[in-house]
């Protein structure tokens, strides 16, 4: 398919020199909210210094402990774990995973345990916790013997898809010492404990709920799954389960919303010749979304039939959706929202608009894609929780078209709207607004969305009631694609050593989005650059990456510093504190800096650059993920991912005998984990 410029690159730069680039955005907001503003202060607490160490590392006077970690049981009298194995402390089987903590912990969201609105702002004793799991490695989950690398047996091949998905589980807190436990449930199917795989039951909703290719993947996921596990229990569930789940999002009524993020990676062709697959390659529309997604790019263990393209060759269609999860109750199914479009995404930020009607903003976390959000038909309703569930099945996605001269708009995804637009070589028609939901991406880019720099977290700070304030935070984590060099206004590039061409985005920075009149809902919005990862040593900041390639890793813009202080690279996820300060958590400052990923704490308001401070890093191989603040602001959560999976020259691990790069957290075999960090005086984290 060919890629149709947006226009940007030729609006916003003539190959990205200064002058070039100054006079281009000559009408961006300045780096402060309001000129009247004081300087820009830093965080209260002694930052953390650059390490590569095993652990986590915490500022002076703070302390941290695992919540949860791999292999935990969610429920009484459950095997024990055995801490002294390789790979799965448990019996690694589906059935068993099903019932545990996965892996790859990603987004976090805490519940009260009972919902009321607004949510409480002080302390609780008790409340619910939802968690992401977001992928798996084979070698460290299910190591081979014999001196195989990995054990590829069926069973271990069903308990690696398990894995991942979502876990819901009770958690209590004591104020007076500050420490929080997980509350076991009495016995599975008892209680709001549970876990979500790719094999549990969900249901589709929206325009492309009945989509020819979700209805004929589906038919033949449950057909599988009936032979393995026994039919779905509700009347129009398919057993596709989640998967891939990276970050998310909560909801004023109270539920959970979790991104699927990379499922393209969990698919596998064992036969190319199959009837199946060349009947679905023979629809042009399959070919363009099999070559957007890239399926049967990474994985080739095999593993269920549903997810053979042999057999299911648009099983994909099943992924890539926002999902719906309502911790307080275990019989209502988890809701795909087709409405909010098919893509990587990375998170589902919900906000109320001034009409009262639910805005999702999402990230579609890859080179060159888009930042989105979809506004509800209906309007909230804070005194029905249970027909506020409706609210994400019906209303209008938008992508958003970043203008060079600062202001930008949000282009209504309609099959009216892509259809008038010219079609190139091996590009179809939308056959109505469901297959524009389903092929979301290709309808983006035929509207001239603005092509980003991996737009992963896409967060809006809110007031009590889940108002939002009109300000959005994306977290552009970089862009190391040929295609993407030239960058454009809203992915600006750094000088290269020489000073005689761009760099690609190794670093990745923050774009901030004003929407028009405050109002989530506005089709209209200014933006500027709220801050560049990366050293603020000067404009020209050279070093030398995991590559072994001199990279100049300035966090300057514009012949200024857009940061002062702690240099890191990759941001990622990002929440606020009630002080108006950003937490920000990075995936793959190691690749940049000599230092392992963690959080950094900057303030959103303030003149001049933004005084950076770390407050944790998590141990070797690991990225940091989930920023959480507990509601009275004296517990900080975060998600260790993948601890392990990379030693200190960034080579991965890959089945040897020696075992992975991290003992993390009990000496043994490293295992993901969250984790909660509280100031050894009780009081307020970050001062």
């Amino acid at each position: 398919m060919p890629q149709r410029s947006n226009h940007f690159a030729d609006l916003a730069c003539e190959s990205l020199s200064r002058r070039g680039f100054l006079t281009a955005t000559a009408a961006l907001p300045a780096l402060s909210l309001m000129p009247s503003e004081a300087e820009a202060a830093p965080a209260g607490f002694k930052s953390v210094a650059e390490n590569r160490l095993d652990t986590v590392v915490v500022p002076e006077g703070y302390v941290w402990q695992p919540l949860i970690s791999w292999g935990d049981p969610l429920f009484e009298g459950m095997a024990p774990l055995d801490l002294t194995k390789r790979g799965a402390p448990f019996a690694f089987t589906r059935a068993e995973q099903e019932n545990r903590f996965g892996t790859h912990n990603d987004m976090l969201a805490l519940f009260p345990a009972n919902w009321a609105y607004p949510w409480p702002e002080g302390p609780v004793t008790r409340a619910i916790m939802c968690v992401n799991h977001e992928a798996v490695s084979p070698f460290m989950a299910a190591p081979g013997a014999n001196g195989q690398p990995i054990d590829t047996s069926e069973v271990a091949l069903d308990a690696l898809y398990a894995c991942m998905g979502v876990s819901v589980f009770d958690v209590a807190y004591d104020p007076a010492s500050g420490a929080w436990s997980v509350v076991k449930g009495p016995a599975v199917g008892i209680g709001r404990n549970r876990r979500l795989t790719p094999y549990s039951e969900v249901v589709f909703d929206g325009s492309a709920a009945n989509h020819p290719w979700i209805t004929k993947a589906g038919a033949i996921v449950n057909d599988v799954e009936t032979a393995r596990s026994g039919p779905a229990t509700r009347a129009g569930a398919i057993k596709a389960g989640t998967f891939q789940n990276c970050a998310g999002g909560f909801t004023p009524w109270g539920t959970y919303l979790t991104a699927e993020e990379n499922f393209n990676n969990q698919f596998f062709t064992s036969d190319k010749a199959s009837p199946a697959l060349i009947e679905a390659q023979a629809d042009a529309a399959f070919g363009v979304d099999q070559a957007i997604f890239r399926y049967d790019n990474v994985w080739r263990m095999g593993g269920p039939a549903q997810f053979d393209l042999s057999r299911n060759p648009h099983g994909p269609s099943l992924y890539g959706w926002i999902v719906e999860i309502d911790p307080y109750d275990p019989d209502w199914r988890p809701h795909k929202h087709t409405a909010l479009g098919r893509k990587c995404n990375e998170c589902a930020t919900t906000v109320l608009s001034k009409a009262n009607k639910a805005v999702v903003y999402t990230g579609d976390d890859s080179a060159n894609q888009f930042v989105y959000k979809f506004v509800s038909r209906d309007k909230f309703d804070p005194t029905n929780r249970i027909a506020n569930r409706t609210l994400l099945t019906h209303g209008t996605l938008y992508a958003a078209r970043f203008e060079a001269d600062g202001t930008g708009r949000w282009i209504a995804l309609t099959a009216a709207a892509a259809n008038r637009v010219p079609r190139g070589p091996g590009e179809t028609p939308f056959a109505d607004d469901g297959d524009v939901m389903v092929r979301c991406r290709e309808a983006a880019l035929r509207l001239g969305a603005t092509k980003m720099d991996r737009p992963e977290d896409v967060e809006s700070p809110t007031d009590g009631s889940f108002r939002g304030t009109g300000t959005v935070f994306v977290m552009c984590t970089g862009n190391l694609s040929d295609s993407g060099r030239a960058g454009n206004a809203a992915n600006p590039r750094r000088k290269t050593i020489a000073g005689d061409g761009l760099e690609r985005n190794y670093q990745g920075h923050i774009v901030r989005i004003e929407e028009a009149r405050q109002d989530p809902a506005a089709l209209t919005f200014t933006w500027d650059i709220f801050a560049v990862a990366g050293d603020p040593a000067g404009e020209i900041a050279p070093v030398t990456n995991q590559e072994g390639k001199v990279v100049n890793a300035s966090s300057w813009l514009n012949g200024k510093p857009t940061t002062t202080g702690d240099r890191f690279a990759m941001p990622d996820n990002i929440t606020f504190d009630h002080r108006k300060f950003c937490w920000i958590t990075t995936d793959g400052t190691p690749e940049t800096f000599p230092c392992n990923d963690g959080v950094y704490v900057l303030p959103m308001v303030g003149k001049g650059p933004r005084p950076v401070k770390r407050f944790l890093t998590v141990p070797i191989g690991a990225e940091c993920c989930g920023p959480l603040l507990a509601w009275d602001q004296k517990t900080f959560f975060c998600g260790v991912q993948h601890v392990g999976a990379e030693n200190v020259k960034g080579q991965n691990y890959r089945g040897e005998a020696a075992g992975p790069y991290s003992t993390f957290p009990n000496g043994g075999w490293p295992r993901d984990s969250v984790i909660y960090v509280r100031r050894q005086d009780g009081g307020t984290v970050g001062t």
